[in-house]
């Protein structure tokens, strides 16, 4: 369980000046973009009205789509049933054809994943068919189920399990799964796509980037950090995205969410941090303790054996001492040497020196 941590300071939405440029103090660092991996800042900027454009390019980008304009719907989404909560999608909007595109950012490690890509395409179909049933009653025609297009769209910013399946493709970063024949092949037709977007094992620089389509993902995960649009952005498509992720052109209100959402971030991370090093500490320790019994119990065997081994050698040496002793006896009585070096097995040599 993590520990509940209270934020070191209460959120301001403070803009700062410097050289001109506006900027928003965050916990003592001043930053001049939002960071669009977290969920308040790709909400704002990439679902506000005046962000289609964007949007638009990003999309055109990602999924190899000739979209030319762009509309939002409600992010809203009910559920399914009257007892099944509601789902709000970071991102909703269709274009010219009626195509759905549902983007979002995710942050964090959730096992289904993948799953609930399913369960939000099934709720996106859901509210298709409800407004064409609607339109079917008001033209006196019946609906045939004549879905349109749709593609949800996912940022993953976590290890996944896309980095096993990129293969040989047009970007190797972006996974596209549809329904089709697991034989031939042969799609299904019913336009429903699901998109994953491997940002977390992009890990490219400014300067590696061989493509748009690599600056717009480098820009996504990166872009907090800079001070200023970079020189391989500026006159592309992509330089209107970091206008409009300034901070400076959010409201106050929308600034001290987005301050809210990273301290909040920071304080989890932290707390997570502290317990694995407590976790680590206390596993050193028990580590420790039962290296010791250990030890203690090794080195009793270990005596325990020389002392046998040493018992065993000082036996035979003692043995060896009475058959010498024995043999100088029978030298003494008159016995050949040789005939006492027979018997006892002690070299002729040696029974001579004794």
């Amino acid at each position: 369980m993590i520990k509940e941590k209270k934020a070191s300071y209460s959120p301001q939405g403070r803009l700062v000046e410097v050289d001109g440029i506006q900027y928003q103090l965050i916990g003592g660092k001043l930053c001049r973009y939002a960071d669009l991996t977290m969920d308040k800042g790709f909400k704002i900027v990439l679902g506000r009205t005046g962000s289609e454009e964007v949007v638009k390019h990003l999309l055109n980008r990602m999924l190899g789509t000739r979209i030319s304009r762009l509309e939002y719907r409600n992010t809203e989404h009910p559920g399914m049933t009257e007892d099944e909560r509601s789902s709000r999608f970071d991102v909703y909007c269709e274009d010219e054809d009626g195509t759905c595109f549902q983007v979002e950012m995710q942050n964090w490690s959730q096992k289904f994943f993948n799953k609930r890509a399913v369960y939000y395409s099934s709720l996106i179909l859901q509210d298709q068919a409800a407004k064409a049933q609607r339109q079917a009653r008001q033209k006196l025609f019946k609906w045939n189920y004549d879905f349109k297009p749709l593609y949800v769209v996912s940022f993953l910013n976590f290890k996944n399990w896309t980095a096993e399946n990129f293969g040989d493709k047009r970007n190797e970063y972006i996974s596209i799964y549809r329904y089709s024949d697991i034989e031939t092949g042969n799609e299904l037709g019913d336009g429903t796509n699901l998109v994953f977007v491997d940002l977390h094992r992009f890990a490219k620089t400014i300067e590696e980037c061989k493509s748009l389509d690599e600056i717009w993902l480098y820009s996504i995960k990166n872009m907090f950090s800079l001070g200023s649009c970079p020189e391989e952005v500026k006159g592309t498509e992509i330089e209107d995205l970091y206008i409009r992720s300034e901070l400076a052109k959010m409201t106050k209100e929308q600034r001290i969410k987005y301050e809210e959402e990273i301290m909040t971030r920071n304080d989890i991370l932290n707390s997570i941090a502290e317990q694995l090093e407590d976790a680590r500490k206390e596993a050193t320790e028990i580590g420790r303790a039962e290296g010791m019994a250990v030890g203690l119990e090794e080195g009793r065997e270990k005596g325990l054996a020389e002392g046998r081994a040493k018992g065993r050698e000082e036996g035979r040496e003692e043995g060896r001492a009475k058959t010498r002793e024995i043999a100088r006896r029978l030298i003494a009585d008159g016995m050949p040497v040789e005939k006492v070096a027979d018997i006892t097995g002690i070299d002729a040599s040696e029974l001579t020196e004794a």
